[in-house]
């Protein structure tokens, strides 16, 4: 009945907790579809702390981190320095998992392991989450990636061990939370979990601060002490701090105690979370750094002693609402705040100054003179990584000096040089020339094609093509590829069966759909904002073979080595060739360099292809000579395991790239 009425007592903490758990598991599981919400790192502050970091000491963001995410860590900084730690209390999965845990295994009569608080135990176990601090965020910097996902055991939870993990990381960081946490209370949060570790240390925001003004100020005077140094100053301040004085003194919001109505049952202790020694407490205020204000001590009371307030007793039941308001509160102005701006993924800058090896600086570029342009519907910009190819390709264009990525939005602003270029050609160097098979005629039936010629704007990115071919596919016009020329319209060539008669208003129509509304594999709808611009057409404006269509819209890859050719010279060669439609798909493409490396280890292999044979029909083929035979090639191909060379000394075993299920054969080459 106690546990029952500790419930009841304390409902907007188990609110919020379950009611946060609940839409987890729903939105992540699929019965309610969001985009958003299917993404475990939406709205994590954690990921939202590391990718704050990164912006500070790289410019840039790692991942896809977005503000939404550093405006979430952002108000949890704001909770913890203000309040307390009200994200672990009401928020966390993993908080609400072991809290569950320790009722599970209290209803079992099973009783905890205690480490007492203050302990040389307690003391010592609490470094690990410190140190974790320091690898988390020193590897997420130097990676501008979220490392905390190799471990994360919610993260892995979540995206079902499919995301971006280490999966002996994870499964070991699963079994602490669950095992810890049903030997000792809160094991996780009190002695591993990293975001608690950083949350304890932003309890004395006082000392963080003189730390952070100390670094800041003296970079400012030339110092260039390393970022690493401040993280590792952070951790260790924040540990000492924690174990040598466990009462932050400068929040507004603490339990209160009225010494004169506590009878010193100790029953607030028992059901602390952390066990904190309430009764211990006389000025009026717990402020243990332990303490989250999830409520359980003040819903436990049986004389009322205990409350929710600022600095004296309390009776008012009103203040037992307040923690939970202001976490929802301050979610929503983390939310809100990071839908009205955006940081940029990466914001760089080059050519402009040249830094001698004596420290001497000499201006290339007057910055003064400097434009910026804006390029809108990079979709293929979408993370870190994406931004950093998209940099690479501006590097190589005379005159541009700088770019900033907003993956949000799939745009960039691109810093240049007018007098070396214009918003023009920097947008033709960026382009590239894209095609889309929408299906594959029969040759035989369709011996040629025509070719329509529609002008567009907004589809300068390599995947709008795609995109507006799966939007003619849907319609089930006898249309049967794209293809984009650089010009300003864009120059679209719409490649049709001869009779297919479309006029102008049905490409504008097409072209101008909003949405993409794009069927999923195993069920469902993806939908996919558009916003092109229908400007021109031109109508018919050739023909081609369909013969020669099919072989233009097919990627080939083909690669041979010089000596191996020279090696076979006089002897008989062969092409062992195996025949499958399926061979046309991307992802055989990006493949076959593993299959050439794998097969270029044993002699008499010469060639490997991915191409059309002579009856157009997509096959793999492997060019070769005595001693290889057709057997062994068969053998080689569906090993479980490749030999793949990437360096010298970097051989790898690794699992095969792809599978073949039916034997080919061999003709004279």
């Amino acid at each position: 009945m106690a546990k029952r009425s500790t419930i009841l007592k304390n409902w907007p903490k188990y609110l919020l907790q379950w009611g946060v758990l609940g839409a987890i598991i729903v939105f992540l599981t699929g019965i309610i579809p969001s985009e958003t919400a299917v993404d475990p790192e939406a709205y994590c502050p954690m990921g939202g702390l590391q990718a704050l970091a990164t912006y500070l000491a790289n410019n840039s963001l790692p991942c896809s981190m977005s503000s939404l995410q550093v405006m979430m860590g952002i108000a949890l900084v704001a909770a913890v320095v203000l309040f307390s730690k009200l994200f672990c209390a009401y928020i966390c999965p993993l908080g609400t998992v072991q809290d569950l845990i320790v009722k599970a295994r209290n209803a079992m009569k099973i009783k905890s392991l205690k480490v007492r608080n203050g302990s040389v135990a307690d003391k010592v176990l609490r470094i690990v989450k410190y140190a974790l601090v320091f690898w988390i965020f020193y590897m997420t910097v130097n990676a501008s990636e979220l490392f905390c996902k190799n471990l994360d055991p919610y993260y892995a939870v979540a995206t079902g061990f499919k995301g971006e993990i280490t999966l002996w990381m994870s499964i070991v960081s699963i079994s602490v939370v669950v095992i810890g946490s049903f030997v000792i209370d809160m094991f996780w949060c009190r002695y591993l979990c990293p975001l608690g570790a950083i949350s304890n240390s932003l309890k004395f925001w006082v000392w963080i601060g003189v730390l952070f003004g100390v670094y800041y100020a003296a970079n400012a005077v030339g110092a260039n002490i390393p970022w690493a140094v401040l993280l590792g100053a952070f951790c260790i301040v924040g540990y000492v701090l924690e174990i040598t004085n466990s009462k932050p003194k400068f929040q507004i919001l603490h339990v209160t105690k009225d010494d004169n109505a506590c009878n010193n049952c100790g029953l607030c202790a028992k059901k602390c979370p952390y066990h904190i020694d309430i009764k211990s407490f006389h000025a009026g205020k717990v402020n243990h750094v332990d303490c989250t204000l999830c409520g359980e001590c003040v819903a436990a009371c049986s004389t009322g002693a205990l409350n929710i307030g600022l600095c004296k007793p309390s009776k008012s039941k009103v203040w037992k609402f307040v923690p939970a308001v202001l976490t929802v509160v301050l979610i929503a102005f983390g939310m809100w705040a990071g839908g009205k701006f955006e940081l940029p993924t990466i914001d760089m800058k080059w050519g402009i100054e040249n830094v001698a090896e004596d420290g001497t600086v000499t201006k290339l570029v007057d910055e003064s003179t400097l434009q910026t342009m804006s390029m809108e519907g990079l979709r293929s910009v979408k993370c870190y990584g994406s931004s950093m190819t998209f940099k690479a390709k501006l590097e190589k264009i005379p005159g541009v000096h700088g770019v900033k990525t907003y993956v949000k939005r799939h745009s960039a602003d691109i810093l240049y040089d007018p007098a070396k270029t214009d918003a023009d050609k920097i947008q033709e160097a960026v382009f590239v020339p894209s095609k889309f098979r929408v299906a594959t005629p029969d040759h035989k039936e369709v011996p040629e094609l025509k070719i329509v010629t529609i002008r567009t704007e907004g589809m300068y990115d390599k995947m709008d093509i795609n995109y507006l071919g799966m939007q003619m596919r849907l319609t089930g016009k006898r249309i049967y590829g794209l293809e984009t020329e650089f010009a300003c319209p864009l120059i679209v060539r719409v490649y049709m069966d001869p009779a297919e008669d479309l006029d102008e208003d049905w490409f504008e129509d097409i072209v101008e759909m909003e949405t993409l509304q794009m069927p999923v594999h195993g069920g469902g709808v993806n939908e996919i904002e558009l916003g092109y611009k229908f400007e021109d057409y031109e109508g018919e404006t050739g023909r081609i073979s369909t013969e020669q269509f099919i072989r233009n819209m097919f990627s080939p890859f083909r690669v041979q080595w010089k000596s191996r050719i020279e090696a076979a010279e006089g002897k008989q060669q062969y092409v062992y060739e195996i025949v499958d439609k399926n061979y046309e798909k991307p992802i055989i493409l990006r493949n076959m360099p593993f299959l050439s490396n794998h097969l270029s280890r044993h002699e008499g292999v010469i060639g490997v292809y991915l191409d059309l044979n002579k009856d157009l029909e997509p096959s793999i083929q492997i060019r070769y000579a005595d001693p290889m035979t057709e057997a062994k090639l068969w053998e080689l191909m569906t090993m479980e395991t490749w030999t793949i060379t990437y360096k010298a000394d970097d051989v790898r075993e690794e699992p095969a790239k792809l599978s073949f299920k039916a034997q080919g054969t061999s003709y004279e080459y």
